[in-house]
């Protein structure tokens, strides 16, 4: 007789399934996947839970003092540096002037959102031409009439006001912020396409000055908002703001860069912000009046660019310092203008506080 022990019983091929040994093993498998699988699941969403509370922002402990952004000791200028002192003023009543002249007969031309207003020497209104595009730019013609940027057209006024002609054929994003007048051709500092225009004098295209260019070496204007201006100096150099790189460059009436001077600085010397000069006008000796938004600043620079003195400090603007330290917009979306007249006074056009000063040189003790 067999020992049943040593021979145990063949699997009934009936029976379905695994054997019993297997099954049992089967089941212990199955069951500890099944507990891993869920202990995974509890493990991942635990995990995710738990990456989610770390993610979750916390309050930040706050900047020392050294961190503040702090222009207040920039808005006091050192009294030894004022070349001009204050004669006169007067408000123009425009909320948002933008563009200053000054006519062969002394008169003043201001123009703003809602048209230009013809002002005598002393302030009293003349002429009021209302137009419904605002005003960015006014120069004079050889016939004395004017020359008026405004989006999309120039407008050429004879010397009442009454409109002669519309230049609207320059582009669709023209922008036109500054017009210089030659004898030869007009120049257009069109902010919107980042380019100055040559145009003869029935407002014809003739060429485009400073788009980019590596061949010839132009990077392009950066002119991240709505102030560019462009001059013609008296060595034959055209004058043109790059207030995105805090310049002044010097092109010839062919589109070569010649020379640039300008640096970026909170320093009196320097220019500030994101886009300064916001403008500039030329004395007969190519001497330079320029002109500083966010931190008001109207400052004089000689023909090479050397930082010679102020005109008027941050101080001067009283309106326009608590717009900025406010964080008011128009602090930022305002600019200063300057014009020169006959006698060699500076009229100051004030953006936020829509008013002119008329600034005479200081007398120099002898």
């Amino acid at each position: 007789m067999s020992d049943p022990k040593s021979n145990p019983p063949e699997p009934d091929p009936s029976a379905s399934g695994p054997p019993a040994g297997r099954r049992t093993l089967l089941r212990a498998v199955l069951w500890g996947g099944g507990m891993a699988g869920i202990g995974g699941l509890a493990g991942l969403t635990v995990n995710r839970l738990g990456r989610a509370r770390q993610d979750k922002p916390r309050p930040k402990p706050p900047l020392g003092a050294e961190f503040n952004y702090d222009v207040s000791r920039f808005q006091q200028s050192d009294p030894a540096l004022l070349r001009f002192e204050e004669e006169s003023r007067f408000a123009t009543g425009l909320e948002r002037p933008r563009a200053i002249a000054i006519a062969a007969d002394g008169s003043i031309l201001i123009g703003g959102d809602t048209g230009i207003l013809k002002f005598s020497a002393t302030g009293e209104v003349l002429v009021e031409i209302p137009l419904e595009q605002p005003v960015y730019a006014i120069s004079m013609l050889p016939t004395g009439g004017w020359l008026v940027g405004q989006p999309g057209a120039i407008r050429t006024l004879d010397a009442a006001g009454a409109e002669v002609a519309v230049w609207n054929h320059l582009g669709e994003k023209l922008l036109p912020t500054s017009i210089a007048v030659t004898a030869a051709a007009i120049y257009v500092a069109d902010a919107g396409d980042r380019v100055v225009l040559k145009l003869d004098p029935e407002g014809k295209k003739l060429a485009v000055i400073g788009a980019r260019d590596p061949d010839r070496g132009l990077r392009g204007f950066v002119v991240p908002s709505p102030y560019f201006c462009v001059r013609m100096a008296r060595d034959g150099l055209l004058r043109i703001t790059n207030p995105g790189e805090h310049q002044i460059e010097a092109f010839t009436t062919g589109g070569d860069l010649e020379i640039a001077w300008g640096r970026g600085s909170f320093a009196v010397e320097g220019f500030c912000g994101c886009c300064n000069p916001v403008s500039f006008e030329m004395f007969p000796d190519d001497s330079f009046v320029t002109c500083e938004k966010g931190l008001p600043r109207v400052k004089l620079y000689d023909a090479h660019g050397e930082f010679t003195g102020l005109v008027a400090g941050p101080e001067a603007f009283p309106e326009y310092l608590k717009a900025a330290n406010t964080g008011a917009p128009e602090s930022l979306n305002s600019g200063i203008y300057a014009a020169i007249d006959p006698q060699g006074r500076v009229l100051v056009l004030d953006g936020v506080g829509g008013s002119v000063r008329i600034m005479k040189r200081k007398e120099v003790a002898p």
